[in-house]
């Protein structure tokens, strides 16, 4: 059974994918629970297309958003689940999903969790998003033990704030999580503007060393719908059906274009300081 599953998301280039009992999955919203459910697909989907950029934006923002690439594959692959094994229910999922998806993952034998927090694949480091698809097929399959990686204390190191360290991460420090918030006090400002960060901060992820080699991705949708550096002002004209094609347009245009403009106008001020100190005798 598990094959043919594999056989079906293969011919969507999907080929990093595990099983896992439903029974050992941590349910975080009930909620959205389907009933009945027996075993659980996770699917890995390579993001990263090998590009650097410099405008302090995270690579993953880079790309289309993710969530329409779950929703054209389960669209695909779902009908023809429910064909290969009628009588079955599946259910796909991508971030908004009832379980840990990252604990699933590491379960289901995907990688390692790193001390940064982050799921770490031999292949494509941590530059990947996950999805699942729930089902009350009962499948042949085993929980993994749940591994760490070999805590070398980059990206404790890395970090320029502090948020990274031994025993997790404190969102409260994150640049990450401060560049996406919708209001920011003075000194988050300072910090995010300090530190040259516009949405997302991936520190932590260049020093690791998960990452060194990783692969690119072998997936069209996002080698063909990457995005090259942003500005605030090509942000800000964007019309509303671009813009929200883009991850960080789920916290509204206000916070992406003035975290933009407030990196912008820190390195204008920064380079013309250095130019006018040239001419200090």
């Amino acid at each position: 059974m598990t094959e043919r599953i594999r056989a079906i998301f293969a011919r969507e280039g999907i080929t990093e994918l595990g099983f896992l009992p439903f029974r050992e999955t941590r349910v975080l919203n009930a909620r959205l629970l389907p009933p009945g459910m027996e075993s659980v697909l996770v699917l890995l989907a390579p993001y990263d297309c090998g590009e650097p950029f410099t405008d302090g934006v995270s690579a993953y923002a880079h790309v289309e958003d993710y969530h329409r690439f779950f929703d054209g594959l389960f669209a695909r692959t779902l009908p023809e689940l429910r064909e290969a094994f009628p009588g079955h229910a599946f259910y796909g999922f991508a971030d908004h999903s009832p379980l840990d998806e990252k604990d699933a993952a590491a379960k289901a034998g995907l990688g390692v969790l790193g001390c940064h927090s982050l799921l770490l694949h031999p292949r494509y480091g941590s530059y990947f998003f996950l999805g699942s698809v729930l089902t009350d097929l009962a499948l042949p399959c085993d929980a993994h033990p749940v591994r760490t990686c070999e805590a070398c204390g980059k990206c404790l190191s890395a970090c320029p704030v502090g948020a990274v360290t031994e025993t997790g991460i404190r969102a409260e420090l994150c640049l990450s999580a401060l560049s996406q918030k919708k209001r920011l006090t003075e000194e988050e400002r300072r910090l995010l503007t300090e530190h040259g960060v516009a949405w997302g901060c991936d520190r932590c992820q260049e020093v690791c060393p998960y990452n060194r080699d990783r692969e690119p991705t072998p997936l069209p949708y996002f080698r063909d719908r990457r995005h090259g550096d942003f500005t605030a002002d090509e942000v800000e004209q964007m019309d509303d059906e671009t813009f929200s094609r883009f991850a960080f347009s789920w916290r509204g245009r206000t916070r992406i274009v003035e975290n933009l403009r407030a990196r912008e106008q820190s390195l204008a001020q920064s380079g013309q300081k250095e130019k006018n100190s040239k001419f200090i005798p």
